[in-house]
């Protein structure tokens, strides 16, 4: 019985030292007698041997520094994510959406002529002013403001976001569409329409929210 505890201590220490000698840098197995440093790559290994000693009493062969007790701790607790990073889409749309306010923006004060032509930023009507600004951030729309609700995909009126085109028949007897604007966050829209030209309205404007008919999103 007592050959048999030693001869399992020995088998034990034995494995305990392979595995040291496995865990060990490269280039450090055949080196001078130096101090390991404990990492969450060979923690296991360190953390293996350790219960080995302590079990039969030699504790004192490794000791470790609160770096590595940090590094054993946090390979045996903390769990690996090898999942790559992926892109934020939302953000993306996001960040688009705020350049074309603020292209908007730029025109602030424009006059509005209705049928306006198309190539110069003198004055706009509606569908021309959000051509224009779509145009200038890579965006191409049609010229009116009924070609324009045909694009993109459809957007219930309480999930509007910042960029998305909104659309009125302005007081049209028809019901069709006759007006056009940016959703800019807020519950308000940048537009140009009649005196004043290019501004930002609310969307509670009563003309405009009697007058609303749908919504589309275009930026993708």
């Amino acid at each position: 019985m007592r050959f048999q505890r030693v001869l399992k201590k020995s088998l034990l220490l034995v494995t305990a030292t392979l595995v040291t000698v496995v865990a060990l840098p490269v280039g450090i197995g055949h080196a001078a007698p130096q101090q390991v440093t404990v990492t969450p790559s060979n923690a296991n290994a360190y953390s293996m041997v350790q219960k080995i000693f302590l079990q039969y009493g030699n504790d004192g062969i490794f000791t470790h520094n609160n770096a590595q007790k940090q590094a054993i701790a946090q390979r045996q607790t903390v769990p690996q994510n090898n999942k790559p990073a992926q892109a934020n889409q939302t953000e993306s749309t996001a960040s688009l959406a705020d350049r074309i306010i603020q292209t908007g923006e730029k025109y602030l004060g424009t006059p509005y002529k209705y049928g306006a032509p198309s190539g110069q930023t003198r004055y706009f009507d509606c569908s021309l002013f959000v051509q224009t600004v779509f145009k200038e951030n890579g965006i191409k729309l049609p010229r009116s403001s009924r070609e324009q609700a045909r694009m993109g995909t459809y957007v219930p009126r309480g999930q509007l976001q910042k960029g998305d085109l909104v659309f009125f028949t302005a007081g049209r007897s028809d019901g069709q569409i006759g007006h056009v604007g940016i959703y800019a966050g807020n519950n308000k829209i940048l537009h140009t329409y009649g005196p004043g030209g290019v501004r930002y309205d609310s969307m509670s404007t009563p003309w405009l929210d009697k007058t609303y008919v749908t919504a589309r999103r275009v930026i993708r």
